[in-house]
């Protein structure tokens, strides 16, 4: 009987720990699947904000999505994850995913590889046309240089206008508003900005089931900025411990005013290192227009009188 007991007890433990993994996994992919929703959705806007930007992209989508059905049957993985970091730090431009974007590399390639092809051609004779497979690598490799240059472009954005963020959010639940409520008037403030776009992907992501936590790390993880890391960390361990959410935000924003004092400080050492040397050129330009006649003189009679 009591064998029979300890068994049935086992037994219910087991039944217990696999619906919970069970549950545990269903969570876990619904949250994936939200992300990825999410995802999509921010890609659609940057989609439609192209189309209705760029007359040259309209005409194009319909020959990238065309491509990009090709290379989805061929796999091509390393050529995905080549483009797809980059591409996320810039902020998915164009609103592609990874296939249309691997298919926009190839699209540029090819003209790439027509306009060489013609160039080896006209100046070195058809014999010289194996030159135009230069363009395969070339048009790849020019689109992540422009995509990690659009990446640069708005890091800078976003780090002068994180310690406004910080000190706004900050100023609001100082007086009492809701770590949320907060966040949705940064980002009504900063709407068209790339900070208020990270911000909205992260209350999204919140809003459908995400943790605060989970949520900021996936933005630190998409943008991959060490300010926005620290933020991130010191964010995640406030929670964690209780501290109070305003301190925390508070002393990352004198963090991050000083490190900004301390870089233009450096800048404008260099600065002054830096034009000593044209300052020096002048000087020399000016002493040898002062002296050229008697220099001239001695040259002419030997003499300097």
């Amino acid at each position: 009987m009591t064998i029979a007991m300890i068994l049935a007890a086992c037994l219910f433990g087991a039944a217990v720990s696999l619906l919970a993994l069970a549950i545990w996994n269903l969570v876990r992919k619904r949250s994936r699947r939200s992300a990825e929703y999410l995802t999509s959705i921010r890609r659609a806007e940057m989609r439609q904000a192209a189309l209705q930007s760029s007359p040259s992209f309209r005409y194009a989508l319909p020959l990238i999505m065309t491509l990009a059905a090709t290379i989805e049957r061929l796999g091509l993985e390393p050529l995905r994850q080549y483009v797809h970091e980059p591409y996320v730090r810039a902020g998915y431009p164009g609103g592609l995913d990874d296939d249309e974007l691997v298919a926009a590399g190839t699209l540029i390639s090819l003209v790439l590889m027509a306009m060489i092809g013609f160039m080896a051609v006209a100046f070195f004779g058809p014999a010289m046309v194996w030159i135009a497979l230069v363009g395969l690598p070339l048009g790849f490799f020019g689109m992540v240089v422009q995509l990690k240059t659009r990446a640069e472009e708005r890091e800078v954005e976003i780090l002068r206008a994180m310690p406004y963020v910080i000190d706004l959010l900050v100023l609001m639940l100082r007086s009492g508003t809701s770590m949320r409520i907060a966040m949705a008037r940064v980002i009504d403030d900063y709407q068209r900005h790339p900070f208020g776009v990270e911000l909205g992907q992260v209350l999204a992501e919140i809003d459908v089931g995400s943790s605060r936590e989970e949520a900021f790390k996936k933005m630190a993880d998409r943008l991959k900025i060490p300010d926005i890391t620290s933020l991130v960390d010191a964010i995640v361990q406030s929670e964690e411990l209780g501290w109070p959410l305003a301190d925390t935000l508070e002393r990352q924003a004198d963090r991050i005013h000083s490190e900004r004092v301390l870089r233009a400080q450096a800048t404008a050492g260099a600065a002054g290192v830096l034009v000593m040397l044209p300052a020096a050129l002048v000087l020399a330009s000016a002493v040898l227009l002062l002296f050229s006649p008697f220099i001239v003189r001695y040259m002419v009679t030997g003499s300097l009188m």
